[in-house]
């Protein structure tokens, strides 16, 4: 054995990728491309996860936004003032409590809603690619059972706790 494979660290060797590895640099790659995606609709990811919520659960407070999102309702703020400044959502007294505030898409935000939705569909299509139907489907499945074994919310991008 060479003195420079004695000191090589224990594991498969560098380049080889771990499957953890490869979920990593893929899940990477994924999230880098749908941000270019989207970045000539005038969005960041954080504003198509907020806007795809809000779209399924019309009338959620910002709170309990927030707390779909896994991020500080202080930090929730300020995203919806984003959204809110374009123009995408609108906040309405909630009627369940008057010291809070429930958000709404407008038509504007259904339109952008619609245009995030063709972006991922062309996004899923070109990361998968490379992969049939029943491959899709199989490792949608896999990738499902890990997501819900590590705890993580089904539809809330992790990136969010970020945001804390």
């Amino acid at each position: 054995m060479s003195e420079r494979n004695a000191a090589a660290p224990p594991g498969p060797p560098q380049g080889s990728g771990s499957v953890a590895f490869l979920l990593a640099q893929v899940g990477a790659h994924a999230g880098a491309r749908f941000a270019e995606r989207i970045a000539p609709l005038d969005l960041r990811p954080q504003h198509a996860g907020a806007l795809r919520i809000v779209g399924l659960s019309a009338g959620l407070s910002q709170r309990a936004l927030a707390e779909r999102l896994g991020v500080l309702p202080s930090r929730l703020v300020l995203l919806v003032d984003e959204l809110e400044a374009r123009g995408l959502v609108e906040r309405r007294d909630d009627p369940a409590d008057r010291r809070s505030y429930a958000v709404h898409l407008t038509e504007r935000g259904r339109t952008a809603l619609r245009a995030l939705g063709a972006a991922a569909r062309e996004h899923q299509e070109d990361l998968l690619a490379a992969l049939a139907g029943p491959e899709r489907e199989q490792l949608g499945e896999l990738l499902r059972r890990i997501a819900g074994q590590q705890g993580l919310t089904p539809g809330v991008h992790p990136g969010f706790k970020a945001l804390r």
